[in-house]
C-alpha cells in the first residue's frame, strides 16, 4: 500500500459519507491528515486519522463538543467516524492559505497593525472555545493558518496526545500573546505593551485564578484593537514563495504546502454545496496581498476603512457640504462621504474614490491601496453596505485657513460577497457587529473630505 494513502478501513468509512481520499496533507497534532473530496469534486474537507490506540472516551467527548462549536476563525470540526479496525476518522474544514510558521519564516517581523489583525480574531476564537467549556491546550505557530482571504484561522483542535500539563484558558491566552509578541520588533508600541502584559500572565481586565473566564481572551482582543489600527496581513509574493519551496525541496525535505484548496464539504456535513472557487483566482488574490480582510474580520479596529451606507449616491440628496464655499455640517458630510465611497468601491472607480479624500492624506493612500489590491486580484465586492447607526461631531469645525472637524461614526457592515472576474462567488461574508471609527475631515476645494480614519478609543 502507498505509505501516503489513507488505510483501507478509514477510506471505506470516508467513502460511506460520499468522499474519496485525494492526498496526504501531512501531520497535525501528531495525527495523519488527508484531503478528501466528494465524488463530483464539488466539495472537500480534511480527514484526521486517530489510530485505535489513541482513541479514548475523553478524546471522543472533546471531538463531540467541538462539532457543536462554530466561529469565523476556528477550523470547524464536522463529525467523527469509527472504522472496523477501531480507529477513528475526524472530518473537518480545510483552510485554504499559508501556515503561520512558513509566513513567519518569510517575514519574521510584522507591523503592529498586522499583529492586531492576527491576535484579535484568534483571541475571539479562543473566547468562543472557552465559553463552550473547551481549551485549545497546544496553541503555537503550528496551529495557525492565514487564509488567502486574510483571515487568521485556528487549527490543531484534535491531537493525538493530551498536554502533559492540564490546559487552562489563561494558558491559551498567554500562548497567543507570546506568539504575537514574537512577531513584533523591539520598538516600543502600545500593541507591544498589551501583549507583553498578557504574555506575563496579566489580564487586560481584572481576573482571578488560573481558570479564567472567556473574558481573558475577549479582553486581549479588545485591548489590541484599542492599541493600534489593524492592517491587512501582507502575504509574500509568488516569487518569494516559489523560492522558498524550491530551497526546501533542494534540501531534500518535504516542503510545507504553500497553498491549500478550499474548505467545502457535503451539504449534510456543513457548508453550502456547489460553490466551487477557482484555486488559481484565490491564489492570485492572496499573492496580490488582498486586503479585503479590512472589511471582513469584523473587529472595530480592522474597520478603520470608514463605513459605508446602503444606497447609491443621489446628487439631489448630497449635503450642502459639496456645494457651498463655507464649511457645512460635518456630520451630514460624513454620511454623504461614506455613501460616495460606497459607490466608488462598488464601481471600482478610482477617480470617484479620490473625490472622497484629501490629496496626499493617509485616507487617500489607504483607499487607493485597497482598491488597487482588489483590481490586481480580479476581485470585487458585491452588496457591501454599512448601516450608519450614529454620527456625532466630537470636535470642530474649526474656521482657520484650513477648516477641520472630527466625527465619531458608529456603524455595522451588512452581509456581502466577494466576486471573481467571471462573477463567480468567491466568498460569502456575514454581517458584523457595530463598531466605531473617527473620521478626520478637512474643508478643501469647497467641500469636506476625509484626511484620516482612526479607531475610536473608549
Amino acid at each position: 500500500m502507498d505509505p501516503g494513502a489513507l488505510p483501507p478501513d478509514a477510506a471505506a468509512v470516508v467513502a460511506s459519507v460520499g468522499f474519496q481520499p485525494r492526498r496526504r496533507l501531512g501531520v497535525m497534532g501528531g495525527l495523519g491528515r488527508w484531503r478528501v473530496v466528494s465524488g463530483n469534486d464539488e466539495s472537500s474537507c480534511t480527514a484526521l486519522l486517530l489510530p485505535a490506540e489513541v482513541a479514548s472516551e475523553e478524546l471522543e467527548r472533546r471531538i463531540e463538543a467541538l462539532t457543536t462549536v462554530r466561529h469565523a476563525h476556528l477550523a470547524a470540526t464536522y463529525r467523527s467516524l469509527r472504522t472496523k479496525g477501531g480507529s477513528r476518522v475526524v472530518l473537518g474544514a480545510e483552510v485554504d492559505g499559508l501556515g503561520l510558521e512558513l509566513l513567519r519564516d518569510l517575514r519574521p517581523r510584522w507591523e503592529p497593525g498586522e499583529v492586531v489583525t492576527l491576535v484579535a480574531p484568534l483571541a475571539d476564537a479562543l473566547a468562543c472555545l472557552h465559553r463552550n467549556g473547551l481549551v485549545h491546550g497546544a496553541f503555537d505557530v503550528h496551529a495557525v493558518t492565514i487564509a488567502f482571504d486574510g483571515r487568521p484561522m485556528l487549527e490543531g483542535l484534535v491531537r493525538a496526545q493530551p498536554p502533559t500539563v492540564p490546559p487552562t484558558p489563561r494558558a491559551d491566552v498567554t500562548a497567543l500573546a507570546r506568539l504575537g509578541l514574537g512577531l513584533l520588533d523591539d520598538v516600543p508600541s502600545p500593541v507591544r505593551d498589551v501583549l507583553a502584559a498578557a504574555a506575563a500572565g496579566a489580564s487586560a481586565a481584572v481576573a482571578e485564578g488560573d481558570r479564567a473566564t472567556s473574558g481573558d481572551a475577549t479582553d486581549l482582543a479588545r485591548a489590541c484593537e484599542r492599541a493600534a489600527m489593524a492592517l491587512p496581513i501582507r502575504l509574500p509574493s509568488a516569487e518569494v514563495l516559489a523560492a522558498r519551496v524550491l530551497s526546501v525541496r533542494t534540501a531534500g525535505a518535504e516542503p510545507t504546502p504553500p497553498g491549500r484548496r478550499p474548505a467545502f464539504t457535503r451539504a449534510d456535513v456543513d457548508p453550502r454545496p456547489g460553490r466551487r472557487r477557482s484555486t488559481v483566482i484565490r491564489s492570485l488574490a492572496a499573492i496580490a496581498g488582498l486586503s479585503v480582510a479590512v472589511l471582513a474580520l469584523g473587529q472595530p479596529a480592522v474597520r478603520s476603512a470608514f463605513a459605508r451606507t446602503p444606497g447609491a449616491t443621489d446628487p439631489a440628496a448630497a449635503t450642502s457640504a459639496t456645494a457651498t464655499s463655507a464649511p457645512a455640517d460635518p456630520v451630514a458630510a460624513a454620511r454623504d462621504l461614506t455613501r460616495r465611497r460606497d459607490a466608488a468601491i462598488e464601481d471600482m472607480d478610482e477617480g470617484a474614490l479620490n473625490e472622497v479624500t484629501v490629496e496626499g492624506s493617509p485616507a487617500r493612500e489607504q483607499d487607493l491601496t485597497f482598491l488597487h489590491r482588489l483590481l490586481d486580484a480580479g476581485v470585487r465586492l458585491d452588496g457591501l453596505a454599512t448601516e450608519v447607526v450614529e454620527a456625532v461631531e466630537i470636535s470642530g469645525p474649526s474656521y482657520s485657513e484650513s477648516a477641520s472637524a472630527r466625527v465619531l461614526l458608529t456603524s455595522r457592515i451588512g452581509a456581502h460577497r466577494e466576486l471573481g472576474p467571471g462573477g463567480q462567488v468567491l466568498r460569502e461574508l456575514p454581517a458584523s457587529a457595530a463598531s466605531q471609527v473617527v473620521l478626520d475631515l478637512t474643508w478643501t476645494q469647497s467641500r469636506w473630505r476625509v484626511s484620516a480614519v482612526e479607531p475610536a478609543h473608549s
